[in-house]
């Protein structure tokens, strides 16, 4: 547990070797990586955490904001790394990933962006929304009339459903996600919604997401900004972040090696863990060696 002006809940899922920190998207938590971690950990010193509100984060008095959060994750790796840290963020995560990125070059070794919540290509924010998509935006510019109307929802879902109805969102099939991952899920989702404030956080974050790709230079900039090596990784089947957002992304950055997984959705590291990790490894690898490669070839111009 980190103390950044209140409690911020950090699972270590060990290894050796650089830091590497994985950032949940919105209404996420730690546990959306335990299915990759283990395996991320053989060759990096891994970290996955809460953002304040969400998990085992509580949020403590501190805002939930795109500005915020950025912030915090700051403060984060310079807490937990001496030397810049490989950075892996999914969806708000990714976003807030990019932005560490643009403006702390110094703290980001390598990034990699899953599905990142990223501006619908032509502007605005993603025009065809399903309807469990189009209710939580709406309740949250509707916060008395949302809080009322979700919590109503929320409970007659209970844990158990909700998780199992949010995996069928955010995955193009379901059925490939391990069971002990559902479980687990249930098990936090159950944690979390005992807490009475538990919507807050998720109404002001939704907001202010929304408002970040609505607006879209902001993150446009930041992007143009980032010098560190980049992986972009999607789900082509993604329902939250059009696989055309992401190909627009690539193209605006020819320099960040692209990958798309067939047949996933929103969190591939779920969905299809092994290949996920496969891809991975195999740029971070490829990173190691060139930058390995780029010191050779510095030092042999060095007289002895």
């Amino acid at each position: 547990m980190l103390d950044i002006d209140g409690p911020v809940y950090v699972a270590d899922f060990g290894g050796d070797g650089p830091v590497m920190l994985l950032v949940h998207g919105l209404g996420g938590a730690h546990l959306n990586w335990m299915a990759v971690a283990p395996q991320l950990a053989v060759r990096n010193r891994v970290y996955a955490l809460d953002l304040p509100g969400f998990g085992r984060s509580p949020l403590a008095g501190r805002r939930s904001t795109i500005a915020a959060n950025v912030d915090l994750l700051t403060r984060a790796i310079t807490r937990l790394s001496r030397e810049p840290i490989v950075l892996m963020g999914n969806s708000m995560g990714g976003l807030l990933a990019i932005g560490v990125a643009a403006r702390h070059p110094n703290l980001v070794d390598a990034l990699v962006l899953v599905d990142p919540a990223v501006p619908a290509p032509g502007g605005g924010f993603p025009p065809r929304l399903d309807r469990v998509s189009r209710t939580f935006i709406a309740t949250a510019f509707m916060p008395r009339w949302g809080a009322r109307r979700l919590s109503r929802a929320v409970a007659a879902l209970g844990p158990d459903s909700l998780v199992r109805e949010t995996m069928r969102l955010v995955s193009g099939d379901p059925t490939r996600i391990e069971p002990t991952v559902i479980d687990a899920h249930i098990a936090l989702e159950a944690e979390r919604l005992a807490e009475s404030s538990w919507h807050e956080s998720f109404y002001a974050a939704t907001r202010s997401l929304v408002a970040a790709l609505a607006l879209k230079r902001k993150v446009l900039r930041w992007m143009e900004e980032v010098v560190a090596p980049t992986l972009l990784l999607q789900g082509d089947l993604d329902r939250l972040v059009p696989v055309a957002s992401a190909r627009a992304i690539a193209s605006l950055r020819p320099d960040w090696e692209y990958h798309e997984f067939a047949g996933a959705g929103h969190v591939p590291m779920l969905e299809v863990p092994g290949e996920f990790v496969e891809v991975v490894s195999d740029w971070l690898s490829r990173q190691g060696a060139a930058a390995s490669h780029g010191l050779a070839s510095e030092g042999a111009g060095v007289p002895a």
